[in-house]
């Protein structure tokens, strides 16, 4: 008898990380609705990562249902998290010619927390890990941040305004995925032009026309439905 081919198992791995400051925790964990004691709303609720990361795998899962508003939200939050690389990236030039105050001679040693916050990470749509190394970014740069503030390299004003200029291109990314709603409606129902498709267009809006044919795409989606769209480009071809 021939010998049975032997294969290997499917890949596994998991993803550590461990955050050093207390904006980038407050950015990880947000904030729970809050109520005053006479019974009334308090504070709003904030969007943490482990929500984003949900809802983000979520949207992932619309998408491979070839939902085109998914789509949508999947290539903006690509293009998002790509802007906010390189803003932070210019924070982080900003916050080095301010170093260049340093007298040479002078050595600084990296700060690191007593007791960092250890968390492992999942997420189902690869856009989630960027959006959580986007964050370790943020993380190293309050750290810097705060570290120039201490020896008085910044000013307080100074120090403020590169965390909340840092951390608000985390929390627009968050903002991509808490506007969406799920619309149930797919390509077909679009070549369809159906009651389900129709319904959508009303409480959502129509769809970006080359999102909806496959023409604009996150390069992290799942791969589009090559015969619905097939049948797309045929109905506005014919229209």
């Amino acid at each position: 008898m021939a010998e049975k081919q032997k294969r290997a198992g499917a890949l596994q791995s998991e993803l550590h990380i461990e955050l050093h400051t207390n904006y980038a925790i407050g950015l990880w964990e947000g904030r729970k609705a809050e109520k005053r004691e006479d019974g009334k709303k308090g504070k709003q609720p904030i969007m943490g990562m482990p929500q984003f990361l949900y809802r983000a795998t979520l949207i992932n899962k619309d998408s491979l249902q070839n939902d085109p508003w998914a789509d949508m939200v999947m290539l903006a939050l690509e293009e998002k998290i790509e802007y906010a690389g390189k803003e932070m990236n210019t924070l982080i030039e900003t916050l080095d010619r301010q170093m260049n105050f340093i007298p040479a001679g002078v050595t600084i040693s990296d700060a690191q927390a007593a007791e960092p916050l250890d968390l492992t990470v999942f997420s189902g749509t690869p856009l989630g890990y960027r959006c959580v190394f986007l964050l370790m970014g943020f993380d190293q740069f309050a750290k810097r941040v705060l570290q120039a503030a201490h020896y008085g390299v910044i000013s307080r004003t100074h120090r403020y305004d590169l965390l909340s200029d840092g951390s608000r291109l985390l929390r627009e990314i968050y903002g991509c995925v808490l506007r969406y709603r799920k619309t149930g409606a797919t390509r077909l129902d679009a070549v369809e032009n159906n009651e389900v498709w129709q319904k959508a267009c009303q409480e959502a809006g129509e769809p970006d026309r080359a999102v909806l044919l496959g023409e604009k795409r996150s390069a992290f989606s799942p791969p589009v439905n090559e015969a619905s769209v097939n049948l797309l480009r045929l109905r506005y071809q014919a229209v």
